[in-house]
């Protein structure tokens, strides 16, 4: 190795120490908060989610679900036991809304407590999945199960890799629906949901899946080279939002608020990430989704 080559190694080396060193010494003052600003984050736990859009189901419209997002009844709940999850799943919407991270705690102080992941309506800061059906205007809102609708579980007890639980919830029209939640040993859930029509009519249902998040988390890092925000994979593309960007969504009419919706042919995810954790949700590889 030349001088010239030895000389470029230690110049970078010694810029390195000397950016470390002056993060070391002169860090960043907190930004300073107003105490008498609300919390944007708590006005917008606090306020109902509108009904989910309405979503095509061939050539007829569909209905929008019956009740707009409420804060939990006291419904029953289901455990959630892994080696690496604790937590549990709502009877009321059968929302995944109680998970915690057995491996992660908040802190390094031993009795710092895990890191929790989903929280459900009514906390702090509500984060939770909801699997939903749609129908068309001929069936009505009321007869699709919907974020407020109590399930009952039919068999199964506490949800564990190997021993999946089955919920299910009928209407007064001859629909029976029926949703299995499954765990792995990490951190994967497959939903499996099916609908029995024990009439003659012909039904139209579409299934609405969503991440509910409310607010904007109060931990972010704002980090540059670590996206927080939501994020999406619409076959070969993906896109990342930053919170900030969300306001600048335009107002649709189908979804109810602003928002940037796009049709995914098939191999599409949708969710969110933090400073170090991802909640998704993933249909299958084929599945075309809004």
């Amino acid at each position: 190795m030349d001088d010239q080559n030895k000389n470029l190694i230690l110049a970078t080396a010694l810029s390195f120490l000397v950016i470390l060193v002056w993060f070391l010494l002169f860090q960043p003052e907190e930004p300073q908060v107003d105490a008498t600003l609300p919390d944007p984050s708590a006005t917008a736990a606090e306020t109902p989610i509108g009904p989910a859009p309405t979503v095509d189901v061939t050539d007829d419209t569909v209905a929008a679900p019956a009740q707009p997002e409420t804060p939990a009844v006291e419904a029953p709940r289901v455990a959630i036991e892994t080696p690496r999850l604790t937590g549990s799943i709502s009877l009321q919407g059968g929302r995944i809304d109680d998970l915690s991270l057995q491996g992660y705690s908040e802190s390094l102080d031993p009795d710092s407590p895990k890191v929790t992941l989903l929280s459900p309506v009514g906390s702090e800061e509500p984060y939770y999945a909801l699997f939903n059906w749609v129908a068309s205007q001929s069936l009505g809102r009321d007869n699709v199960p919907g974020p407020n609708t109590v399930w009952t579980q039919t068999s199964g007890g506490a949800l564990a890799p190997g021993a999946p639980v089955e919920l299910s919830w009928t209407n007064d029209a001859g629909l029976n629906f029926r949703r299995s939640i499954a765990v792995d040993d990490d951190y994967m859930f497959t939903v499996t949901q099916t609908v029995e029509n024990t009439t003659d009519a012909e039904i139209r249902l579409a299934p609405q899946n969503e991440i509910v998040r409310v607010g904007e988390p109060k931990d972010q890092r704002g980090f540059f080279i670590i996206h927080e925000g939501a994020i999406r994979q619409t076959g070969e593309e993906r896109a990342e939002i930053d919170w900030g960007d969300f306001p600048d969504f335009d107002a649709d009419k189908r979804w109810g608020a602003g928002a940037d919706a796009v049709k995914v042919e098939g191999n599409g995810w949708v969710g969110f990430t933090d400073h170090y954790w991802m909640t998704m949700l993933i249909p299958d590889a084929d599945q075309p989704f809004e």
